[in-house]
């Protein structure tokens, strides 16, 4: 029988973590961004497909999975006979959409409006709708959850200019220290690096750089995108700034894209070097500043532009996406680039998911504090844990970090760990472990999965080859007592003594 409760769950003090508790929301919302996968097996089996983990799913990752009013909403308006679609945020949005199935299968798509509303649906036949769910996966600009129950009961769903919105720029804007007029908000993280990636091909079209190893949809953009080249540098250190030296004394990329720190070895890259070389070379740098967990580093003025996920840290509560992109006014190009994201903007974050990151994000601060504490004491204790080989987190002994620390600044809430033996240990010791297991992070209730199996598993050869582990296990760290969460910690490492 599903876990069944008729009060919210407080994931904090009873985390979702049990078998029995496999597909149920994290958190416990019907706008929840997250699903609980417990065990191991849940893992694989959610990425191969497997009917008994997929139908027991209550919400998922809206990027990578299609939540229930979505696909409602589909039904109703857009998927007949051989002929599927989905929902996205405008008509501009579906026109991209479009143009990329075309790019990649030579197949024409429809596009469908939403009489009277802003999204606006797009059609193919069966053959290509894993393409199009490829462009939902990667570009982020995908109708909410709330916006397809707006939809599904006839009512409005604005994207208009409300005092909340502006409360939410210049929340943004507080962490990034520039004005609210040079940031814009977005549906999702992904589709403010999208965007962030359109301006420049805008403003100089060509071949881009990624600098380390990044989430997973900011390769893809510029690997599957139409025009899209790119040179890749998976480590993202000394040897790779050799080579990107290298590079741009034959020809320099149009933009340089980088995370601060990466997801998920947690490794920052020389943005002061990377600064100077672009200064040098007269390119773009592009900065992903999402792990730095709202103003850890100060990372935008070093950046051309700065792209951040609010869904994570800035909402902390993980029951609605949404995105920034932020200008830095002092970049060389920065005229340039506000012009040309304002020609090209539109507002597709709806009111009501506004609404709700409002909400959230007015005990950011606070709340980022207690994770940043709380995370170092975890890191502290996992270091010193016999079974745990290696542990990815940002420290005092990182001197690119130090350098553009904050002041008052942390160390962020993201922990990756490889145990001993991992092949044997990291299965049990994940399904013995009493935090929420699932995607996501930045949550207030620590949140734990395998990665590179959930982000990677087509190619986990690959990514090895790049330094992840396929047993890698990424933490995102709470806001629960630093004692109970070492206690749960621990006593999931004590279990799997018998396997090392």
């Amino acid at each position: 029988m599903p876990h069944v409760s008729s009060m919210p769950a407080n994931l904090i003090t009873s985390p979702h973590c049990h078998a029995d508790q496999l597909g149920l929301p994290m958190p416990d919302d019907v706008h929840a961004v997250s699903a609980c996968l417990p065990l191991w097996q849940h893992n694989i089996g959610y990425e191969e497909g497997d009917a008994s983990v997929h139908d027991r799913l209550q919400a998922a990752y809206p990027r990578f999975c299609f939540h229930p009013l979505v696909n409602q909403l589909a039904d109703r308006f857009l998927n007949s006979g051989n002929r599927r679609g989905l929902p996205f945020v405008s008509r501009r949005s579906a026109q991209r959409a479009a143009d990329f199935v075309q790019h990649a299968t030579g197949e024409v798509a429809e596009l469908v409006a939403f009489d009277g509303h802003q999204a606006c649906g797009v059609v193919v036949g069966s053959d290509q709708f894993k393409t199009l769910k490829q462009y939902w996966q990667h570009a982020g600009e995908n109708v909410s959850s709330r916006v397809a129950q707006q939809l599904l009961a006839g009512h409005s769903t604005a994207c208009s200019d409300t005092a909340v919105r502006t409360v939410v720029r210049e929340r943004v804007a507080a962490f990034q220290n520039v004005e609210p007029n040079h940031v814009f908000l977005y549906p999702s993280g992904m589709a403010a690096v999208a965007s962030a990636w359109r301006t420049v091909q805008a403003l100089r079209p060509g071949s881009t750089c990624q600098f380390g190893f990044p989430y997973v949809d900011t390769l893809k953009i510029q690997q599957r995108f139409p025009d899209a080249s790119h040179t890749f540098l998976p480590v993202g250190g000394p040897s790779d700034l050799k080579l990107l030296e290298a590079q741009c004394e034959v020809q320099p990329p149009t933009a340089v894209i980088c995370e601060a720190p990466t997801n998920p070895l947690l490794v920052t890259p020389d943005l002061r070097r990377l600064r100077e070389l672009a200064d040098q070379h007269d390119f773009l740098l592009i900065v992903d500043d999402t792990l730095t967990a709202c103003g850890n580093l100060n990372t935008t003025a070093l950046a051309d532009i700065a792209v951040t996920s609010l869904t994570k840290y800035f909402s902390g509560y993980g029951n609605v996406l949404a995105g920034a992109m932020t200008i830095n006014p002092n970049g060389r190009h920065a005229a340039r680039l506000l012009e040309l994201v304002r020609s090209a903007f539109e507002e597709t974050l709806s009111d009501v998911d506004v609404e709700v990151l409002a909400n959230n994000s007015r005990d950011m601060p606070e709340r980022v504090a207690t994770i940043n504490s709380n995370a170092a004491a975890l890191a502290d204790f996992l270091r010193s844990h016999a079974s745990v080989q290696s542990v990815y987190y940002p420290s005092a002994d990182d001197a690119n970090y130090t350098a553009i620390q904050a002041a008052n600044g942390g160390y962020g809430g993201l922990i990756s760990i490889v145990l001993r033996k991992p092949e044997t240990t990291t299965p049990p010791f994940f399904d013995g472990l009493e935090v929420c297991k699932g995607p996501n992070l930045g949550t207030n209730f620590t949140l734990c999965c395998p990665y590179t199996i959930l982000a990677h598993y087509d190619e986990l050869d690959f990514v090895e080859t790049c330094g992840v582990s396929r047993w890698l296990l990424r933490i995102s760290v709470g806001v629960e007592p630093i004692g109970e969460l070492r206690s749960r910690f621990e006593r999931a490492l004590n279990g799997i003594m018998l396997h090392t």
